[in-house]
C-alpha cells in the first residue's frame, strides 16, 4: 500500500508541515519534555488479547496511558515514570451499564483517565494517583451541543477532561480538577482542517494533548503549561509503517502521548 504521511512540527519557531492526505489515516502524537522514563506499544485484533497485552505490561511496571479502536485494531501507549498508583479498566456493550461501572470507580477512588468505543462496547480505564477529582459524565446526541455544554459546565467549575464517540453517542467527561490548565477544544469538520487549526493553536502557546475522531468530526483538546517542549503528530495510511514510524520517533527521543484514527 502507497504510503500517506502527514507531518507537523513546531521547534521553537519553526514549522514544517507537510501534506499528504488518504481517506483513513492513523494518527499518532508524539512530544518531548514528558515526565515518561519508558513506554511501549501495544496492538491486538480482538479485546481478549489486548486485554492480556494490558496484564503483562502491568506486571512489568506499566500504566495504560491511551487506548485507540479503529479498523478492527485495539492499541494501547503504556509508560512507566508518570503519577498512577493503581489502574483497572472494564468493558460493557451497553452505555447506561458502562455509566453505572464508572460511578462505582469513582466511588472505589478511582478517575477515568481513557474511553474508548470499539467492536460494539465501550472501554474505561481507571486509575488512582491521577490527581483527576469530581468527575461527571454526560451523554450528547449531537457534538454540535458541546460548545453549549462546555460553557454552562464552567460555570459550575467543570473543565472537559475528554470524549470519545461511539455507538451514535459522544460521551463527555467533565472533572473540577482536570489534567490539563486552561483547556480549549476544536472541533474540524476534517483532518486537514483540523492540522491547520493545530499550526495557529501550537503558536498561542497550547499544546495538543487529546484528539478524538467521530462522525466525520476531529476533535483536539489543548492545554497550557504541559511541560511538553515540542509536539508532532504522524499519519500514516499503513498500520504497519505506522508501527515502524513509532519506534523511529523513539529514537529521536519523542514519546508517544496520544493516539487517533479517522477519516480525512
Amino acid at each position: 500500500m502507497k504510503r500517506r504521511l502527514v507531518k507537523v512540527a513546531i521547534t521553537l519557531s519553526l514549522v514544517l508541515p507537510g501534506v499528504l492526505m488518504a481517506d483513513h489515516v492513523w494518527v499518532g502524537l508524539f512530544a518531548k519534555g514528558t515526565p515518561y522514563t519508558a513506554q511501549g506499544f501495544e496492538s491486538r485484533k480482538y479485546f481478549s488479547g489486548f486485554a492480556e497485552a494490558i496484564e503483562k505490561r502491568w506486571k512489568a511496571g506499566y500504566t495504560l496511558l491511551d487506548v485507540e479502536q479503529g479498523y478492527h485494531r485495539w492499541m494501547g501507549i503504556f509508560v512507566k515514570g508518570d503519577h498512577i498508583t493503581k489502574q483497572a479498566y472494564t468493558s460493557r456493550r451497553d452505555i447506561e451499564k458502562f455509566l453505572k461501572v464508572m460511578d462505582i470507580r469513582k466511588k472505589q477512588g478511582y478517575a477515568v483517565t481513557d474511553i474508548e468505543w470499539g467492536n460494539g462496547k465501550w472501554v474505561g480505564i481507571f486509575a488512582k494517583g491521577s490527581g483527576i477529582k469530581g468527575q461527571q459524565f454526560v451523554v450528547l446526541d449531537d457534538v454540535v451541543n458541546l460548545p453549549a455544554l462546555i460553557k454552562n459546565a464552567a460555570k459550575k467549575g467543570l473543565i472537559m477532561d475528554k470524549i470519545t464517540y461511539g455507538s451514535g453517542q459522544w460521551l463527555v467527561i467533565f472533572a473540577q480538577k482536570s489534567r490539563y490548565v486552561n483547556p480549549l477544544i476544536t472541533i474540524n469538520d476534517s483532518f486537514d482542517s483540523f492540522q491547520k487549526h493545530t499550526l495557529k493553536i501550537w503558536n498561542r502557546g497550547y499544546q495538543l494533548v487529546d484528539m478524538e475522531y467521530g462522525f466525520s468530526k476531529w476533535i483536539g483538546i489543548y492545554a497550557q503549561k504541559t511541560g511538553y517542549k515540542h509536539e508532532v503528530f504522524d499519519a500514516i495510511n499503513d498500520f504497519d509503517e505506522f508501527d515502524t514510524n513509532i519506534n523511529k520517533r523513539w529514537k529521536h527521543g519523542y514519546k508517544l502521548i496520544d493516539l487517533s484514527d479517522g477519516k480525512n
